[in-house]
């Protein structure tokens, strides 16, 4: 598993002091439907840990930082790439070759 990380993205997360990306799987749950959806972020050192102690995530060392991986099954291609989305003064992480294999 290779994961490449985008100069844009590289730069925002030295700026930011932060070295690890979490992938997330978040659903909601209403009476007649369910969504699942990938919430991939970066999260603090102390966050990290919390999420490899506590909720059993795995850590890949990459180059750039770490991703922390969620111990159940994602649809993980070869190659993953994490980018910066910008939408009017908002960023937010983009994602190529990863997916939720649960989604509606």
């Amino acid at each position: 598993m290779n994961f490449i990380c985008e100069p844009d993205l590289r730069e925002y997360m030295s700026k930011r002091g932060m070295r690890t990306i979490a992938v997330e799987i978040v659903t909601s749950d209403y009476s007649d439907f369910e969504i699942s959806e990938l919430h991939v972020h970066l999260v603090s050192d102390a966050q990290a840990r919390v999420f490899r102690e506590k909720k059993g995530y795995i850590g890949k060392r990459t180059d750039f930082g770490e991703v922390l991986l969620p111990p159940f099954r994602l649809e993980i291609s070869d190659t993953v790439t994490f980018g910066l989305k910008k939408v009017w003064i908002f960023k937010s992480i983009s994602y190529k070759g990863i997916e939720n294999p649960c989604r509606v």
